[in-house]
């Protein structure tokens, strides 16, 4: 009997664990095909960075660019991958959660698919995604791949998504000399900066320092936890270089709600690559 009983027990066990697999291989590749649909709309002829663009912006946008490595006659990329890690939480009294992600993104029209493992890629509890082309966009995040922990989708998480592909340019400052976006000097320090796409906008003011670094990225976004438009900011907090180009590598966000400010991810970026290459 005790025979029987075990074999039942190991029969269950083999068949959960098959149901994980299997579950974890559909999501994936459901994300694989959303990755393989915004790189097949990115422009085959990328546009490239012509000195008259880079005159026509404010003295601080100039100064940024320059820093980071932007050129006249560098191709805006067609498409950016990059890898992340990071620590990230839902709550102020959540406990954080380590992370591995990779995010792909294109750059006309502006699309972006981040995929992230928590805790690590090699042994993930729970797998992610945060979705953003224009005509959709959705966060569906999956403990087992199996239960979803967090769906949220609609009209605000497409101006939402916009938003935080704007903050992310960072990482591919070239798009910033896009026919979609445009520029406004606010002082020597800071800049307004807004982004169409599809019949939405997106408008943000980026800080610089003195050498031309950014330091700091902050708008107005929809809030999931407060379901309600906040203040949200990128604090910078270091740099690296990537394929020529110097771009923030480490920072975190904050949302600046009611209670206080809620730092709720802290991230760094280990590689970038660029397509086509500069």
């Amino acid at each position: 009997m005790k025979t029987v009983l075990l074999a039942v027990l190991l029969l269950a066990l083999a068949a959960a664990a098959a149901a994980v697999a299997w579950s974890y291989w559909r999501f994936s590749r459901s994300i694989d095909r959303d990755v393989v649909r915004i790189v097949a709309a990115a422009p085959q002829q990328p546009a490239t960075v012509t000195a008259e663009r880079l005159a026509g912006l404010p003295a601080v946008v100039q100064r940024y660019l320059a820093w980071s490595g932007v050129v006249a006659g560098q191709a805006i990329p067609s498409v950016v991958r990059l890898t992340q890690v990071g620590r990230i939480r839902s709550g102020r009294t959540a406990a954080w959660m380590a992370f591995e992600a990779e995010e792909t993104y294109s750059t006309a029209p502006p699309a972006f698919v981040w995929r992230a493992w928590l805790p690590r890629r090699s042994l993930p509890l729970v797998i992610g995604r945060d979705l953003y082309t224009g005509a959709t966009a959705g966060i569906l995040m999956k403990a087992l791949g199996l239960f979803a922990v967090a769906d949220e989708g609609g009209e605000a998480l497409r101006a939402a998504g916009l938003m935080r592909y704007l903050s992310e340019m960072i990482w591919f400052p070239a798009a910033f000399l896009g026919d979609n976006v445009s520029w406004r000097g606010i002082d020597e320090q800071s800049a307004e900066v807004t982004i169409s796409d599809r019949g939405m906008t997106a408008t943000a003011v980026l800080f610089f320092d003195g050498e031309g670094r950014l330091t700091n990225f902050r708008a107005e976004r929809y809030n999931t936890g407060t379901r309600s438009v906040e203040t949200w900011e990128t604090p910078i907090t270091g740099y690296g270089a990537f394929a020529g180009l110097t771009v923030p590598v480490t920072g975190v966000g904050v949302w600046k709600v009611a209670d206080g400010d809620f730092t709720y991810i802290e991230l760094e970026v280990t590689g970038v690559t660029y397509e086509p290459e500069h």
